[in-house]
């Protein structure tokens, strides 16, 4: 299996001149999901089923579109939508995902977190086997990412870690923020109007460098999202063959072990002749006792 970092070279090949449409899926999601939630959310009860039918598919679409892209094929901007194709199959597997992930969470946040990643295949197994349902694609899932598991948090947490710029800066901006709130105490009782000033510009600093932490999130959620997806896609094709290659050197029928069991079963010519021999002799001493007897 490939390591970490050939995964994420895997990933930045595939995506070579396609890094505009990658970003643009992502970009065009997320307004369709935010304008969705934002509609439908007036509605108490039945706006959010609603939300629900609308994120399920263009979910798992959007990772078919990634899979595809990983694969060096050429999926274009419906592709997105391909989820709802297939809706009920899409939709039950994001329900159960959703749902069995957040039941493991109750426990506690890491089984919750394991489990994750137990299902982390089943979108991709859809993908690729239409006549599977949606239990048997997360059940697959599970004995997929047995061992593996570590692996797919390795790869994530590379990418995870961009996101400490982003925190970096919005814990100095809120620094400098409360430098200025105690600056502002200061020129409060003390009645000095140079701790005012101050007070001022920290604030206005620390404003500045927190729209600097929402700039820099929103950067590398661009450039994250759409390689983090194709490195996960190739993941997933990497890991399928991998088991794929087990099952066969496992597998009786191509290990040779046919033939051995067939052997075993079925008693070879020379053995049968020397049973049919026994057999005869047998008859033949039987009948000449019974001739002596008469």
């Amino acid at each position: 299996m490939q390591s970490i970092s050939e995964l994420r070279r895997s990933a930045r090949e595939s995506l070579q001149g396609k890094w505009g449409l990658a970003i643009g899926i992502f970009i065009l999601s997320y307004l369709i999901i935010a304008a969705g939630s934002s509609i439908l959310g007036f509605i108490p009860i039945l706006g959010w089923l609603a939300s629900f039918l609308l994120v399920g598919p263009l979910t798992i679409g959007v990772t078919w579109f990634y899979l595809s892209l990983s694969r060096k094929e050429r999926p274009d901007v419906g592709y997105m939508f391909s989820g709802f194709n297939d809706f009920g199959r899409t939709l039950l597997a994001y329900v159960l995902v959703t749902l069995f992930t957040m039941l493991w969470s109750l426990l506690l946040i890491v089984p919750g977190i394991i489990k994750m990643y137990s299902y982390s295949q089943t979108y991709y197994i859809l993908r690729d086997n239409p006549e599977i349902s949606a239990l048997d694609a997360i059940t697959e899932s599970r004995h997929m990412m047995n061992g593996y598991k570590g692996k797919l948090f390795g790869l994530s947490l590379t990418f995870l870690l961009w996101y400490l710029i982003p925190v970096v800066i919005f814990i100095i901006g809120v620094a400098v923020m409360g430098t200025g709130a105690a600056f502002s105490d200061v020129s409060y009782y003390g009645q000095s109007g140079s701790f005012s000033v101050v007070s001022l510009g920290a604030v206005l600093g620390g404003s500045f460098v927190l729209l600097l932490g929402f700039l820099a999130l929103v950067a590398v959620s661009i450039f994250i999202y759409p390689y983090s997806q194709t490195a996960y896609a190739g993941f997933h094709d990497d890991l399928y063959s991998l088991v794929e290659q087990n099952l066969e050197e496992n597998d009786p029928y191509e290990t040779g072990f046919q033939e051995e069991f067939e052997q075993t079963e079925e008693p070879s010519d020379s053995h049968t002749e020397q049973v049919d021999n026994h057999s005869q002799e047998t008859k033949e001493k039987d009948d000449t006792e019974n001739d002596k007897n008469k």
